[in-house]
Formats: C-alpha cells, sequence, structure tokens
C-alpha cells in the first residue's frame, strides 16, 4: 500500500569524478545527506536549502514554495525522513550512471511495517553530486519494489 510519494528534491554534493560512481561508502552518504536534508526542510517548512542544493536545472524548475508543495504528504504525515540515516540503503537497481553521466539510485530504508522508499537523481556540478531529481515515499515493507 502506498502511503503518500512526492517528487522532487536537492542535496549536497560530496567530491566525485562525473565518470565514476561512487564506492559504497559514498553513495550511502548521498542518500544519507539528502534523507536529511529534506527532513529538515519538513520538520521546518523552509524549503530554500533543499532549493538551492539542487543543479541548476532543478532550482530553476523547483521554487521553495514548489518543494514545500511536493513535500506536503510526507510533512503533514510527520513521516520521520532523517531516521534513514540509522540503517545502510538498500538499492533496487545496480547504482550507476546513465547515458548523460547522471547518477541514479533507486533503493528503501526497509523499515517495518513502513519502508522509505526512493528514486534518486544526481549531476555532477564542479566535481560534485548535486540531487537533479528525486521521489521519495513511505510504503508498505512488503509494497512491489
Amino acid at each position: 500500500m502506498c502511503l503518500f510519494a512526492a517528487v522532487i528534491l536537492t542535496a549536497g554534493a560530496s567530491v566525485a569524478r562525473a565518470d565514476t560512481v561512487p564506492d559504497e561508502t559514498g553513495l550511502a552518504r548521498l542518500v544519507w545527506s539528502t534523507m536529511v536534508t529534506l527532513d529538515n526542510a519538513n520538520r521546518t517548512g523552509n524549503y530554500d536549502v533543499l532549493q538551492q542544493l539542487g543543479s541548476t536545472e532543478f532550482q530553476k524548475a523547483n521554487s521553495p514554495k514548489a518543494l514545500a508543495g511536493a513535500f506536503a504528504p510526507l510533512r503533514n504525515r510527520r513521516v520521520d525522513v532523517g531516521r534513514a540515516i540509522l540503517i545502510t540503503p538498500t538499492y533496487y537497481l545496480e547504482p550507476g550512471l546513465d547515458s548523460s553521466g547522471d547518477l541514479r539510485l533507486r533503493g528503501a530504508f526497509e523499515y517495518r511495517p513502513s519502508a522509505i522508499r526512493f528514486d534518486l537523481i544526481y549531476r555532477n556540478v564542479d566535481g560534485g553530486w548535486r540531487i537533479h531529481a528525486i521521489s521519495v515515499a513511505e510504503m508498505d515493507a512488503d509494497a512491489p519494489r
């Protein structure tokens, strides 16, 4: 059962080469920083930092007000997205670069009874990964992946 979903976001950068996938620790740090950034925005209602941490295209397409609207379901249900830092993410797809060099990470934090699922696309900007697109949802842990 899907409780809600939101698409969009942005997170911090970490030094990266545009042609390589970060190691396991680097991948986890990207996902964790994204979840903490989203959690802080949801807790404060202030999406300015979230918007500013995105790729240029993301920033142009998503105002802080639009981000607040997109993540209202998570915020209103008080989903603790920040708890994601307590466990290692599980990836449903092998982390990898697409044809344009963007890094896609699709997976979840497998809590019971509800998992926090994510589909993140990071763009390499000046040697650091920035979120270019995001989908985050709290779903029944047994829902199809």
